[in-house]
């Protein structure tokens, strides 16, 4: 009996033994993919690559690829694991200019794995691919171009005003406030005036289901963090297994929500001068009625009429119309609250820019009747300054995605990268890069006058992207973040108090740059005259 005991025992370690060295085979195979082809790479460890860190929580996605950037600062590029996935992380502004514009048809899409038909919700512009991309990208243009979003600022001039009246008594009681959590809900509430054509009144109601919606999908957990790996090292699995990164019930609340709104519309036949009626018109004309020059959407009208051109029809169904909607609504209020909550926390910081900036507002006001205009905000050099450099500091987007489609050769080089390959651009790393930005911690700006930006490469600075898949929605974004900021200025004074965090530590959890205490500022009342 002993004997078969220990005969079993051996049989049992021998196949543990096997195992393990099939593993640490594989592994060491893998993480000898940049190796072969002479690029340097950040050491990796097995099983998790390069990102322990990021599985554990110790790093926020920007500082994560920022050490990356860091790694090998006289580089061009370098090679990085993602768990078992090589990547390809390039810091050359010449190269990033040749993977997002130049050579655009080699890295056409942002290599997000996603299932159409399991979670209807993610077959929006952020992740298609493809001819479907480029269709419905030509089809949504029209959407974004000045004329149209300058149809939509009185709405958003509403909700500026109810976060005015909001505000009126904190100030005046000298409280202390948690901006993001305020901006947040102020750029709830434009989105939904402004894409869904709704009033969420957000801003007066704590309980109101958007914001509560808008909070929960940017909220990471443990679940969220395990379903982003298992994306990455092994996306077919959630397909396969019927795993949805979005819960049912918030993806059940947005169909529900935009379903009656349209049929709202077309029963009524109710026309409003929103990005909702946009879209309705999409889907049942086929097009949007270009008011403007569309070209001017994209810096390069050559790519631009590359796109079109060569652009087909799309079936814009109810499903692919609610997932535009659904996609709007998350990157129109987000990303603008946390860039708005990041410029008070700064402007808090440096007083003098503050009183500088509020100099300036009023000034143009003054010039305009007296009012924040749509006009007058394009008439803000200074303004204008201030939120570039807080998106230079505080990027939303701290990195940009591109999936090789066609086999590329790196110019210059013998580097080939092969279809399927990721390549990485740590946006958050070169914003604070000390060779295009001096002093890159210190909130600076004149980082923005017409001299330092001619003395650096123009794609060192990339807050929305760059190419053909630049944000469509920028205009927008950035129109109700500066109305936000002419506003509160206007009428407040912002300090630190003693639950302000100097500095701010970046939450781990959070796929868009965002502060893990928030922003916590002082708010008075000042004087308008």
């Amino acid at each position: 009996m002993g004997v078969v005991l220990e005969s079993t025992s051996l049989e049992w370690l021998s196949l543990g033994i096997i195992l393990v060295s099939c593993v640490y085979l594989y592994y060491r195979n893998v993480f000898n993919f940049w190796k072969k082809k002479g690029v340097k790479y950040v050491e990796p460890v097995i099983p998790f690559g390069n990102s322990k860190e990021l599985l554990m929580l110790r790093k926020s996605l920007a500082e994560f690829f920022k050490g990356f950037y860091d790694a090998f600062p006289n580089e061009p590029y370098m090679g990085i694991y993602e768990f078992n996935k090589p990547a390809l992380l390039i810091r050359d502004p010449e190269l990033i200019r040749q993977v997002l514009i130049k050579d655009f048809v080699h890295f056409q899409d942002r290599g997000v794995t996603y299932d159409e038909e399991l979670e209807p919700l993610s077959a929006h512009l952020l992740f298609l691919t493809g001819s479907r991309w480029k269709n419905l990208r030509a089809k949504l243009t029209p959407t974004f171009t000045s004329g149209k979003i300058k149809m939509m600022y009185h709405l958003m001039e509403e909700c500026a005003q109810q976060l005015k009246q909001s505000l009126d008594k904190p100030a005046t009681n000298q409280q202390m406030m948690e901006m993001k959590e305020v901006m947040a809900k102020f750029t709830t509430d434009v989105i939904g005036t402004c894409a869904f054509g709704l009033q969420f009144n957000a801003i007066e109601n704590e309980d109101s289901e958007f914001r509560k919606m808008g909070r929960r999908v940017f909220t990471s957990s443990f679940r969220d963090t395990l379903v982003r790996i298992i994306r990455t090292v092994c996306p077919s699995v959630l397909s396969l297994l019927k795993i949805k990164v979005m819960p049912q019930d918030i993806e059940d609340f947005f169909v529900g929500a935009v379903k009656e709104t349209v049929e709202y519309r077309e029963k009524n036949n109710y026309i409003r001068n929103d990005f909702m009626q946009l879209l309705i018109q999409l889907k049942n004309k086929g097009r949007v009625h270009h008011d403007d020059v569309v070209v001017e959407n994209l810096k390069n009208g050559s790519i631009y009429e590359e796109i079109h051109e060569k652009a087909t029809d799309i079936d814009f169904s109810d499903k692919l119309l609610t997932a535009q909607a659904f996609i709007f609504f998350l990157a129109g209020f987000e990303t603008s609250s946390t860039t708005l909550s990041f410029c008070l926390y700064e402007l808090a910081l440096n007083p003098d820019i503050q009183d500088k900036l509020r100099d300036s507002i009023k000034a143009v006001v003054n010039k305009h009747g007296g009012k924040v205009t749509y006009d007058s905000l394009n008439d803000m050099p200074y303004l204008d300054k201030v939120v570039k450099e807080t998106l230079r500091k505080h990027p939303p987007a701290s990195f940009l995605v591109r999936n090789v489609t066609k086999p590329y050769v790196v110019p210059g080089t013998s580097l080939k990268l092969e279809a399927g390959l990721k390549v990485l651009i740590s946006v958050y790393g070169m914003h604070r890069d000390a060779k295009y930005f001096p002093d890159p911690e210190r909130f600076n700006p004149e980082n923005f006058s017409s001299e330092a930006k001619s003395a650096r490469p123009h794609y060192s600075y990339l807050p929305f992207g760059e190419g053909p898949r630049i944000c469509i929605g920028k205009r927008f974004g950035l129109l109700q973040t500066k109305l936000g900021l002419a506003t509160l200025l206007l009428n407040y004074a912002f300090s630190v108090c003693e639950k302000t965090e100097i500095p701010l530590r970046l939450n781990p959890t959070q796929f868009i740059t965002s502060s893990s205490t928030g922003a916590w500022l002082r708010i008075k009342k000042c004087t308008t005259t």
